[in-house]
């Protein structure tokens, strides 16, 4: 399966002392330090030695690690993890880290593979990546043909039961509903991958475009609360809001959307330094990019929405020219940023036969969101004409708009519908044919804009102190 063999492969110092450390590390208990190897100098070690090759196989590193079955086996989900980050893997290698997937998920439901402690970063990774893959796996089956053999392997039911499984073992849905109780679990590290594959769960389902399920799977979950678990793993905090907020988009509830985008946007935006630091932080940057243009487009979608001045500020920088196509009604830069931004969805079933259905899915869902935009299209518009009056003619909102009267009344009564879910900052009602808009209360946020003002102070007093 590679070039070399394990007598002829000869490990740097540092290598040697990375495994050495880390099975010493996992035999200890040590998380601290696992978590230093896993998260950094894992990251350093492949960027020295390993940008554009495999890491050692795991027959070729036993010795190191005295033979360590539990240890060999974790280091074959990292091993298979690189190697689909970084190269091309082949049909055998996507059937080989399935296979160790298998033996993964089946060693911890038959508890002979116990998992004493692993970092919380490590735990999110192996059901993430897992999913990943199984998305690479059906882009690449959709794009196959007759003649290539795609075996049993990675397919839709035996992905979501062992997700369905590690959640069901874990106990998780009992810790999340009592969480004052004495619940028992298997193991911490079993609780924690079980609430991951919760969360990568409804993840799969918003690949398939079936965002209701989505959505549905993570009701257990309290985000109100800053204790729970996907807080200890940031990719796997910046993950949850982005395909949760998606998923809300996609569901027309765009308000929730906007506050799903804007939370993980603004924690990754204030927290930069930190984030840094981990291997993963150009693809929590990506995702987080990502979920700026989507907040764009919700914010599109829910005129007078009120988000943080931070969020507009990143907006006029990063998105400035897009957003003022997209106000101009751009369908074309709409779809762009929406392709660009989204998910990449996938077609759990399919085999292509003669072509390349591969994009079929994403074309489905760029479908769908146009046919939602069409559908909030002239709430700007009446919202604009709407808030400049305390009471107007429908007849005469008809003429300003250059529409019929039926289809004016017609969308006024769509925005109605509309105004609580999208939380508009105009409230009318009509009354035969005149419009009477409500008196508006102003929302004080004297406390936000006083710790906006604060923020930006220690920023001014920080590059004082640094030019000194």
């Amino acid at each position: 399966m590679a070039e070399y063999s394990s007598t002829e492969f000869l490990f740097p110092e540092s290598v040697k002392g990375w495994f050495l450390s880390m099975s010493t590390a996992m035999i200890g208990g040590n998380i601290k330090d696992m978590a230093r190897l896993y998260d950094k100098d894992f990251a350093a070690l492949t960027a020295n030695y390993f940008k554009q090759s495999p890491w050692p196989e795991p027959e070729a590193v036993a010795p190191l690690v005295f033979e360590d079955p539990t240890f060999l086996t974790l280091y074959t989900q990292i091993y298979y993890r690189h190697m689909f980050s970084k190269l091309q893997p082949t049909i055998e290698f996507k059937q080989a880290s399935w296979d160790n997937y298998v033996a993964i998920f089946e060693g911890i439901l038959d508890s002979s593979l116990e998992l004493e402690a692993l970092p919380s970063q490590w735990l999110f990774d192996i059901v993430g990546e897992f999913v990943y893959q199984y998305q690479s796996f059906c882009q690449y089956r959709a794009k196959a043909s007759k003649a290539d053999d795609v075996g049993s392997m990675w397919t839709t039911k035996a992905v979501l039961s062992y997700l369905q499984r590690l959640v069901q073992f874990s106990n998780i849905k009992a810790v999340l509903a009592t969480p004052d109780a004495d619940v028992a679990v298997p193991s911490e590290s079993v609780k924690e991958l079980g609430y991951f594959a919760l969360i990568c769960l409804s993840r799969a389902h918003v690949l398939f475009g079936d965002y209701f399920t989505a959505l549905a799977v993570l009701k257990p979950i309290d985000f109100t609360k800053r204790d729970q678990l996907h807080h200890k793993s940031y990719s796997c905090n910046v993950s949850v809001y982005y395909h949760m907020g998606f998923a809300q988009l996609m569901l027309g509830d765009v308000a929730e959307a906007i506050r799903s985008f804007a939370k993980i946007i603004l924690q990754v935006h204030r927290n930069r330094a930190y984030y840094s630091k981990f291997a993963d932080y150009d693809q929590v940057n990506k995702l987080t990019e990502k979920a700026l243009a989507l907040l764009m487009l919700a914010t599109h979608l829910c005129p007078g929405f009120t988000v943080e001045d931070q969020i507009h500020a990143l907006l006029r920088e990063k998105l400035a020219d897009k957003q003022a196509a997209i106000a101009k009604g751009d369908v074309g830069v709409l779809s762009d940023v929406f392709s660009f931004s989204a998910p990449k969805f996938i077609l759990p079933g399919v085999v292509a036969e003669s072509e390349d259905v591969s994009k079929e899915a994403a074309a489905l869902q760029l479908k769908l969101f146009l046919q939602l935009v069409e559908r909030h299209a002239a709430l700007p518009s009446l919202r604009s004409y709407v808030k400049l009056y305390r009471s107007i003619d429908v007849a005469k909102l008809a003429r300003f708009r250059d529409v019929p009267e039926a289809a004016c009344r017609a969308q006024l009564m769509a925005f109605k519908l509309h105004a609580d879910a999208l939380q508009s900052d105009v409230h009318f009602f009509v009354a035969g044919d005149l419009v009477k808009v409500d008196e508006q209360k102003r929302e004080q946020r004297t406390g936000q804009y006083f710790m906006t003002q604060i923020a930006k102070l220690q920023r001014v007093v920080d590059s004082c102190a640094s030019s000194e």
